[in-house]
This record gives structure tokens, C-alpha cells and sequence, in this order.
């Protein structure tokens, strides 16, 4: 039946001429979404191209290698969200490896090691956090100032030639936990950790609100200089953990460790 002159139209029904508009929202692929089926057809290729790297010796070779560049990334993320960028990530990963294989050949045992070598990486984190935040240093500066000054000393503590990582922690990488790579275990535990600290606690809140609107949260009462010098502060520690954990995989510690870790650290947060 005809509608008739001065009936409401029925709220009940959607117009025709929104559902192909509605249709396209929901059915569109943004321009990171791609990455999954992008990752499906790599795969697929594989499969026919190189099969050898889909076998499950491959896999678990590989497993820890992106358990490492997870836990880097995690780091730069807290950082970006906070509207900076840490390009110390490369030194602070080579000197987390050298720092802790040095001090173990000095006769340091092996968690003494691993505090003294995580408590030099806050310590750094904590000057790039000052220099940007109090000094107003562009962080992409103050950042590469810093890793410049941390290759130098790892090229000092390590003469330029690899470093042997302690034997404990080579045991460690190599070994299985439940059938995977400790690496792995450690990289998924640290995103859950980082996740519910962000999501479910004051302290998270209060951090991303800073990352967020900064001005805002100092209005509110946030202490933001102190949540901004804190991301820098975890970066470094989890670029060090990166280091460390690739060292005992490897079974050395070189001064170039961190270089293949920089840009993908940069990478993940954007993809992610």
C-alpha cells in the first residue's frame, strides 16, 4: 500500500540507500588489516616456493628471533604512546648482551649480572626520559645521542670482537617450557603484563591519558613528566631483556646485535 499524505515513515524499516554504505563500512579493509592476509598468502607461497621454512624445526628456529623483536617492541610502543620515539633501542640492545656476558667473565654470577645490567639500562632510560621531558631535547635527537654514546661503550667493554654469553643463560634459550622457546613464554607473558597494567590498573590509566592529552592529565592532577620519563625508563629495559635473551640464543654478544632490531621494533607498533 501506498504511504499516505502526512504519515510518519516507520523507523522500523532502514532505508535501501544506507545499507550498500553501512555494507562497505563494515566489509572494508583498512590499510593494517592487510598484514593478515598478506601473512596467509606469504605462507601459502612458501609453501611452494621454499617448504622447508613451514617445517616445525624451521618455525621454532624462527620463534625466538620474533619473541625477541615482540619484547623490543613493547618498549617502543609505551614510548610512541607517549608521542616520542626511542632509536636507543639498537644500542641498548647490544649493550644489554655485552654488559651481562662482561660482568659474568669478571666473576659476577649470573642474576647478580642480569640486576646490574638492567639497573644500567633504567639508568639510561631514565636520562633520555630527563633529557626530553626537563631539557626539551626532540626525542629522535636526544635518542640517537644516546645510542651513539651506548655503542661506544660497547665497543669499549667488548674490543670490537664477540663476547661469549654466560652458560646459564645459554641453557636457558635453547631449552623448552611446555614445548616452546622460554623466549616465547617471556615475550607473551610480558605483552599480557604490560596490557593489564595499561588497561585494568590506576597506574595504566593514568599513563595513557598523559600519552593521550598531556595537558589535560597536568590539569587532572597526573604527574605527567613522571609517566613520560617511566616509558623511556621501561623501553630500555625491555631493549636490554631483547639483548639479553639474543645473546644467550646465539651464544654471544656482539656490538651490532641491536641493528636488525631498531626499524622492525618501529615497525611492529606501527603494524600493531
Amino acid at each position: 500500500m501506498n504511504q499516505s499524505i502526512g504519515e510518519t515513515p516507520s523507523l522500523a524499516q532502514p532505508s535501501t540507500a544506507a545499507r550498500p554504505a553501512n555494507w562497505r563500512s563494515m566489509t572494508r579493509i583498512n590499510q593494517y588489516q592487510w598484514v593478515w592476509p598478506g601473512t596467509i598468502v606469504l605462507f601459502v607461497l612458501s609453501y611452494f616456493v621454499a617448504p622447508g621454512t613451514l617445517r616445525s624445526a624451521s618455525i621454532f628456529t624462527m620463534l625466538p628471533f620474533a619473541a625477541m623483536l615482540a619484547v623490543v617492541a613493547i618498549g617502543q610502543t609505551l614510548v610512541v604512546q607517549q608521542r616520542g620515539i626511542d632509536m636507543s633501542a639498537a644500542g641498548m640492545f647490544s649493550l644489554g648482551g655485552v654488559l651481562l656476558s662482561v660482568l659474568y667473565t669478571q666473576g659476577i654470577p649470573i642474576l647478580p649480572a642480569v640486576a646490574l645490567t638492567l639497573a644500567v639500562a633504567l639508568l639510561f632510560g631514565i636520562i633520555n626520559g630527563l633529557l626530553c621531558v626537563y631539557v626539551n631535547i626532540a626525542p629522535i635527537v636526544t635518542t640517537l645521542a644516546t645510542n651513539a654514546l651506548m655503542i661506544s661503550i660497547v665497543r669499549w667493554l667488548s674490543a670490537g670482537t664477540p663476547v661469549e654469553a654466560p652458560p646459564e643463560l645459554r641453557v636457558f634459550s635453547v631449552g623448552r617450557v611446555f614445548g616452546l622457546p622460554p623466549s616465547l613464554i617471556f615475550a607473551i607473558v610480558a605483552v599480557l603484563v604490560v596490557a593489564v597494567l595499561t588497561t585494568k590498573t590506576a597506574f595504566g590509566r593514568r599513563f595513557v591519558a598523559v600519552g593521550v592529552n598531556p595537558a589535560a592529565a597536568q590539569i587532572a592532577g597526573v604527574n605527567v613528566p613522571f609517566y613520560q620519563i617511566s616509558a623511556y625508563a621501561i623501553a630500555a629495559i625491555c631493549f636490554a631483556i631483547g639483548g639479553i635473551l639474543l645473546a644467550g640464543f646465539i651464544g654471544s654478544a656482539t656490538h651490532s646485535a641491536g641493528n636488525d632490531y631498531l626499524l622492525p621494533s618501529v615497525a611492529a607498533v606501527v603494524i600493531g
